[in-house]
């Protein structure tokens, strides 16, 4: 799916009663997982007197409207197994801090042990997203590129100090971009290459996009956006559209910063978007991947138009059936289309 006009919007969601046995059962893990929050979390300052206790201050109702809502899709998106609860509790408990003091940023984590080819003149650096890390994000993006001779470079960015194998948390303007930007600047030297290419997934792709246009202009080719946010929906990310009995906590806001910069008029998307209105930047390749799956970032949320920015759906370009936001990460459409980008070998 290539060209600049916005997508159709697929059809709505199904009602409650129709789900699955599968899927409900998947709802009552993800509201396991969000009991846990029922652990005592000490209050984030500035959002006035609330309890100590989340289970004293969401109710049944909002619980539920979690759970069917934006903030559930992505979770069970992320990761259908429900394993990714414990790293929600984790972050919401504020990373072994206190929620409205998460700590000081951890440092980059990027060894450079490849160079670049005739072939592949290019290292290629992946931004991973939320509470995601560079050791697993290799071999789901990584690995596929590697074994077709790329140098592939996966950091940890956004982690706190207190738990620096979770990253996408920390603010992208203060910490993310800015560890990005150095990261590439650390690959640039090392291996003496001119530009580098990105493969940002989730919040990774903005990363990279804002990193791209605002903080290291002229020193990135090629970005490739997996299930990526590029900050064209009025509705932001996810911050704007939790109930107020969770957005009360300022949870979003004391632990997931970066997420919580992706909203409408933040100073990151006023930086990123800048005086052309755009996100992207005039001779940098940009590839933009969703799937009609992925619940939190389908098409017409994902893809932003520009010149000479390309729209791929997988199950358009290669077929088979819609993916889901974590899925499309272990996608062989999504490594064949990330390839293909980077002018490696992209044949579905």
């Amino acid at each position: 799916m290539l060209g600049s006009r916005t997508p159709s919007r697929p059809a709505g969601r199904r009602p409650a009663h129709r789900t699955s046995r599968r899927s409900r059962a998947r709802r009552t893990g993800l509201a396991g997982a969000l009991a846990a929050l029922a652990l005592s979390i000490p209050v984030a300052t500035g959002v006035g007197p609330v309890p100590d206790r989340v289970a004293d201050r969401v109710t049944p109702a909002a619980r539920a409207q979690v759970q069917l809502g934006p903030l559930g899709d992505y979770l069970r998106d992320l990761d259908p197994t429900g394993e990714l609860g414990p790293y929600v509790t984790e972050a919401l408990n504020g990373i072994n801090g206190p929620i409205g003091d998460p700590g000081p940023p951890a440092a980059a984590a990027a060894p450079v042990t490849c160079r670049p080819t005739v072939a592949h003149p290019r290292p290629v650096i992946l931004v991973h997203g939320t509470f995601d890390n560079g050791a697993d994000t290799m071999p789901r993006l990584g690995d596929p590129l590697r074994r077709q001779g790329f140098c592939v470079i996966a950091p940890t960015l956004g982690a706190y100090a207190g738990n620096p194998a979770r990253g996408g948390l920390d603010s992208i303007v203060a910490t993310s971009g800015p560890q990005l930007a150095g990261v590439i600047d650390h690959v640039r030297a090392v291996t003496g290459a001119e530009q580098v290419d990105l493969v940002g997934y989730s919040q990774g792709a903005a990363i990279a996009g804002y990193t791209t246009k605002v903080l290291r202009p002229g020193a990135v080719n090629r970005v490739v956006s997996v299930g990526g946010y590029w900050g064209a929906d009025n509705s932001g990310l996810i911050p704007n559209q939790l109930p107020r009995e969770v957005a009360a906590l300022g949870l979003w806001a004391a632990n997931l910063r970066g997420l919580a910069e992706l909203s409408p008029g933040s100073p990151l998307i006023a930086a990123w978007y800048g005086l052309d209105r755009t996100p992207f930047l005039p001779g940098v390749g940009y590839t933009l991947i969703a799937t009609r799956g992925d619940h939190l970032l389908p098409p017409e949320r994902s893809f932003v138009p520009g010149p000479g920015v390309r729209w791929v759906v997988p199950e358009d370009a290669c077929g088979g059936r819609p993916n889901s936001h974590g899925g499309m990460a272990v996608d062989a459409r999504t490594h064949a289309i990330v390839a293909g980008a980077l002018g490696g070998a992209g044949g579905c």
